[in-house]
């Protein structure tokens, strides 16, 4: 057994399919260990970095995570296998580089050799990212809903001012602007007494932010299994925290409320 078969396990984030058979049939490799030498030779041949360690793959529908160290830091490697979402990933990855640079704490992906900072190989697109230590944020702390509030408001200021056109399904809507679309525990890292990072923008797509705000007061406290809708007390913290930062216009406060009841009764939550 090699060292990357010792140290490489391969689960499913959140599917329940076999991780193993799932690392064949979608990313065409045969065992951990071959996806360990694949991203391996990646990294190095354009990152011109050395894997010392790869701790483990994860599997989400078809992008494949590896937890790897390189020089004594903790890093992810994610890259896709579906072709048509690769000019959006790289324009993502763009965004996030972006909006790192203006004080929005993201994981900023780390750019190649060639100054790209998403990378098509081998038939996929891979991105590399520093981890970002912390704990997802936690909805019981009233100081951590009141900062995700307040980041949210941040968000959406300054993603409205990005100047580059994010490709999606359909073109902007009228009143639309850019929004991350998946704002919520699983991807709000806290650590420090503050949110160290907003992670995966990968939902990001254009619709008015009062439909973004009500979506993530809804699924603030979910993360990747038993989701549960956010409880009223804590909704109302988030949005007044929001509101403080960038407040709504008088017209969106019934908009709100209804985009909160309409994702209320559209998600099947678990009984």
């Amino acid at each position: 057994m090699t060292e990357a078969e010792e140290l490489t396990n391969v689960s499913m984030l959140w599917e329940s399919a076999d991780p193993g058979a799932a690392l064949t049939e979608r990313f065409g490799f045969a065992s951990a260990a071959e996806a360990t030498d694949w991203v391996t030779g990646v990294l190095a041949g354009h990152w011109g970095l050395k894997v010392a360690v790869c701790e483990r793959l994860v599997i989400s529908d078809a992008n494949c995570l590896a937890w790897i160290i390189v020089d004594g830091c903790r890093m992810i490697a994610k890259w896709s296998m579906r072709p048509r979402v690769f000019a959006r990933l790289a324009a993502i990855a763009r965004l996030t580089v972006w909006l790192g640079e203006r004080g929005i704490p993201v994981s900023m992906p780390q750019a190649a050799r060639d100054g790209r900072v998403q990378v098509e190989v081998d038939g996929f697109s891979l991105a590399l990212q520093r981890v970002i230590d912390g704990e997802p944020l936690d909805i019981t702390d009233p100081d951590q809903v009141r900062a995700a509030g307040e980041m949210l408001a941040r968000m959406h200021a300054a993603m409205a001012d990005y100047p580059e056109l994010i490709p999606t399904d359909e073109p902007p809507a009228p009143g639309a602007q850019l929004v991350g679309n998946d704002f919520r525990s699983a991807n709000i890292i806290w650590s420090g007494g503050k949110i160290a990072a907003v992670l995966d923008l990968d939902e990001t797509t254009y619709r008015r932010r009062v439909d973004d705000l009500a979506q993530a007061a809804v699924l603030l406290g979910t993360r990747y299994h038993q989701w549960r809708p956010t409880p009223a007390h804590v909704r109302g913290a988030f949005v007044a925290a929001y509101e403080s930062v960038h407040p709504l216009a008088e017209d969106d406060a019934g908009s709100l409320e209804d985009g909160i009841e309409a994702h209320l009764r559209r998600i099947p939550w678990p009984g």
